[in-house]
């Protein structure tokens, strides 16, 4: 007798999105606190993101960006600045031609200063994520109080 198993994942972007924005401001406040372990830190985040994008179903190309770009931070960290804001462009870009033009502006912002200021990458990556974090949180309370859906890229 032969049993099967079926593996239903659901898009669930409320869930995706508050997972995202607690492991973003998690994050923030580890490089924040450890600032020598950012590439530690941030190739475990991006990988991590990638993950539970896959597990939560979300657009490929935003799980291949964070895997790829956490797994290159891991081989070239002296690169963090060039691959973050590659990564920081992914997401922006996205945003930009999903119509979240308010959205876009934190990564693409985010992007230019890094490639501006990569001496001080561990500042900007960490504002970078709690500003992501803490926006995506606000955003999520106000679309509840109004009962709307906020897009979501990331």
């Amino acid at each position: 007798m032969a049993t099967h198993i079926h593996v239903i994942m659901q898009n669930n972007p409320g869930k995706r999105r508050v997972v995202h924005s607690i492991l973003a401001i998690l994050t923030g406040i580890l490089i924040l606190l450890w600032p020598d372990s950012l590439y530690y830190i941030l190739g475990s985040y991006l990988i991590a993101t990638g993950i539970l994008s896959l597990l939560f179903r979300a657009p490929s190309f935003l799980v291949a960006a964070s895997i790829v770009t956490g797994i290159f931070i891991f081989i070239y960290p002296t690169f963090i600045p060039y691959f973050f804001a590659f990564f920081l462009l992914v997401i922006g870009l996205g945003s930009l031609l999903s119509g979240g033009f308010g959205l876009a502006a934190i990564p693409l912002l985010a992007a230019a200063l890094l490639l501006a200021f990569p001496d001080i990458i561990s500042i900007i990556v960490a504002a970078f994520l709690l500003l992501y974090g803490f926006t995506s949180v606000f955003a999520m309370i106000q679309s509840r109080k109004k009962d709307e859906e906020i897009i979501e890229v990331y």
